[in-house]
This record gives structure tokens, C-alpha cells and sequence, in this order.
């Protein structure tokens, strides 16, 4: 048998370029966004009610005299009340003890250190407790 000449010279094969296509792992990820949005619970953020819980304490009025607002520091883990540190497993107790000697009123400041929740949970405490009055003081924020 003789054997056929071939009319093209045989090409090295070339490597096949493999493309990756993100469109449609956009399409994917965008519905399973849209998926978790639509299938979630927003929660609308509300205010946290600060007025005097429930409870058999007389009002302002028929009580002796207010005595001036107690100070409270509030730092990470713990609160200083007058100076002196209160950790927050012992607050509930503490304020309770302010609110039977006669405190009406409180003074909370944060130091830096202090979260959001830090704040929070004393609020709840002070309402939990009771007082009549308590003030928040706002520091000033640092230069960006």
C-alpha cells in the first residue's frame, strides 16, 4: 500500500483556552440574595421605653424631697456609681439599693470603652429599677 500525501501539513494542536463566564454566577448569587431578603424578618429597631417600670413606688409628688442625681461611669463590663466600681452582675442590686435610699435620678456617662450594649443594659436596669429621671450624657466624638 502506498501511502497518501497529505495535502495540509499537519498544525500541533493547540490548547484549548478554557473562558470562565461570570454572568451567570451573578444571576445565581443576585437570586439568592434576592431569595434571603424576601424570605427574612426585618425587625424594625424601636425605642427603648425609659419611663418607671410597674411597680409600688409613689410618685415624685407625694415622696420627701428629691436628692440630687446620682453619677454613673459606664465602662466595659462594669459601671461606676459615685466611684465606686459595680460590676454588672451587681448592678441590678445596686440600683435597687439607690432606689430605696431615696435616689431619684441618675447621671449616666460613657467612657470610650464602653459599647452600645454596655448602655443598653444599664438602661434596661434603670428602668427595671424604676427612676423617675436619667439623663444620658453625649461626649463629643473624636476628629475622623
Amino acid at each position: 500500500m502506498s501511502e497518501v500525501p497529505l495535502i495540509l501539513p499537519k498544525l500541533p494542536a493547540r490548547r484549548r483556552r478554557t473562558s470562565f463566564v461570570l454572568t451567570s454566577l451573578i444571576d445565581v448569587i443576585f437570586l439568592l440574595v434576592i431569595f434571603f431578603m424576601v424570605s427574612s424578618q426585618v425587625l424594625p429597631y424601636s425605642l427603648i421605653p425609659l419611663g418607671p417600670a410597674a411597680s409600688g413606688t409613689a410618685p415624685a409628688e407625694a415622696t420627701a424631697a428629691a436628692t440630687a442625681p446620682v453619677s454613673l461611669r459606664i465602662q466595659a463590663g462594669r459601671v461606676s456609681i459615685g466611684g465606686q466600681p459595680v460590676e454588672f452582675a451587681d448592678l441590678s442590686g445596686a440600683l435597687a439599693e439607690l432606689r430605696r435610699s431615696g435616689v431619684t435620678g441618675l447621671v449616666l456617662s460613657t467612657s470610650s470603652s464602653a459599647s452600645v450594649q454596655d448602655l443598653v443594659t444599664v438602661l434596661e436596669l434603670c428602668r427595671t429599677a424604676a427612676f423617675e429621671t436619667v439623663t444620658v450624657l453625649n461626649r463629643r466624638a473624636a476628629a475622623p
